[in-house]
Formats: structure tokens, sequence, C-alpha cells
């Protein structure tokens, strides 16, 4: 982390960032109409992403030849995606939430899901590129920048930011402090539903019928292993970990809501509550 390469992609992505919010500001264009631009160059970054780690692997059978397990080609071969390159973090479901906020027609609702893309695109965004793991796939300084899979990963939430921005700035449709309710009720239920992805895309190993541990792990949304090295052996640390995590995100979207505290242009019949 904070390799050579990983500092100068924080700052071509500043660099991005602070071009994308000119040029969106200069071009005088709707929301609607950005969010939907942002859509189709996520959906082109997620493209990219998955013709860059996608692997052509070989099917294999499992025997047992002279005590030994062996796992022997069959001649087959597939592709195959590994789990933590599935679309399941938050800024992943960036893809979601702007694809939401082009189809959804209740004016209450897409105020809820600008909202959401504001505050998770925005703090997503901004760690992704601080702490991203990709610099830890490459051994040289080199690789990492000729890297197609890292100039994808860096513009993606480089883009991702300035819409947040330009949703933040927008007059017609501003934010206003209390749809902070509904963007940290929709983060639980995702942090809630990693939980259950964790162990779907994790693999177990049994010794009769015991749960010896794990073989393979992922971690969404940082729900287990985390960046501050503590060791979670315990249902209490665990526990602990949980709550701590939740009362910093929740410190985290309260500060990035404050500047919004005066806005109050919906009445509460127009909120829908």
């Amino acid at each position: 982390m904070f390799s050579t390469a990983h500092i100068i992609f924080i700052i071509i992505s500043l660099i991005l960032t602070i071009t994308g919010t000119m040029i969106c500001k200069k071009s005088n264009a709707s929301v609607h109409s950005l969010i939907k631009i942002c859509f189709f160059i996520a959906l082109i970054c997620e493209f990219i992403k998955i013709f860059t780690v996608i692997d052509i692997v070989p099917i294999v059978e499992t025997v047992v030849e002279n005590g030994n397990i062996i796992y022997k080609e069959t001649g087959r071969f597939s592709p195959y995606i590994k789990a933590e390159h599935m679309p399941f973090e938050l800024c992943s479901y960036q893809i979601i939430f702007l694809f939401l906020a082009i189809v959804i027609k209740n004016e209450v609702w897409k105020k809820r899901i600008y909202s959401l893309i504001y505050a998770t695109a925005l703090i997503g965004g901004v760690l992704a590129i601080f702490l991203s793991s990709i610099p830890l796939d490459f051994d040289t300084t080199s690789k990492f920048l000729l890297s197609i899979r890292a100039w994808e990963f860096y513009i993606y939430h480089s883009m991702i930011i300035v819409i947040a921005i330009v949703i933040a700035r927008d007059k017609q449709n501003y934010i206003r402090f209390g749809d902070i309710r509904w963007t940290c009720i929709i983060l639980m239920f995702l942090d809630i539903l990693s939980l259950y992805l964790n162990s779907i895309f994790s693999v177990p190993i049994y010794d009769n019928g015991r749960l010896a541990g794990l073989q393979y792990a992922v971690n969404y949304f940082s729900s287990y292993n985390n960046p501050l090295g503590i060791v979670l052996d315990t249902k209490e640390k665990y526990l602990m970990y949980i709550i701590l995590r939740f009362v910093l995100a929740l410190v985290i979207i309260v500060i990035i809501y404050l500047p919004f505290l005066k806005n109050k242009r919906f009445s509460r019949e127009n909120e829908g509550g």
C-alpha cells in the first residue's frame, strides 16, 4: 500500500475527479443525464474488470492414489471469476444505484437514491482509492502503471466521486440532512446481506462432519477481516468490531451530510414521511 505507483494513481484520480467535476459544471447537463452517462461508463468498467480478472482453468476430479488426494485434469476447461471479484462491494453496487436512479419515476424514492449514491459513492470511492488492495496484485511499478485493471479501477472510482459531487451541488434535487435516515437503513440491509454472501462464497473444510475451518474466505464490506489488525477469534470480539465499525460509519455519514443541515426544500408530505 502507498507504493510509488499507488501514489501516482492517487494523484491521477485526484486530477480525474477535479477535471470531471469541472466538465460537468460547465456542460450544464442535468443530473439525470450525467447519471445515465456514468451508468454506461460503469458498465464498460465492469466488463473490462471481468475480462481482466477472469481465468480459464481446467476442470479437475478428485482421485486417491497411494493414499494421497490428487486433482486430476479431465481435459475440459471453464472460465472462472474468483469470489472477491464479484460485484458485492459497496462501490460495485453503484451500478445498481445508478440504474435505479434512471428508471425510478417516483420522485420521493428517486431523491432517496440520489442521496444514497452521494453518500456511498463519496465514501466508498475515496476509501477505495486510498486503501485499495489492487497494489498488492503487482510486484513492480511498471506492471501496476501499465495494467488495464488498475486504470479501470481508478477511473471508475474517480467517476463515482464525481457523480457524488455533482449530486451534492445540484440545486433542483439537493440533499437534506434528513435523507441520512434512508441511507443508513439501506446500508444496514446491505451490510447484513454481506454476512450471508461472505459465508456463501467462502469454502468450508469439514473433519468428520465438524466444521474445522475455512480454506478460502471472502470479505465483502470488510465484514470480518479488518484494516485495524484486530484478531477476531471470538464472537465477543466480533460483536465489538461490528459495533465499532457501525459507529465509525455513522460518524462519517453524519459528517458528509452536515453541509445539508439547512436544506428544507420539501415538505413532510412531499417527503413521504
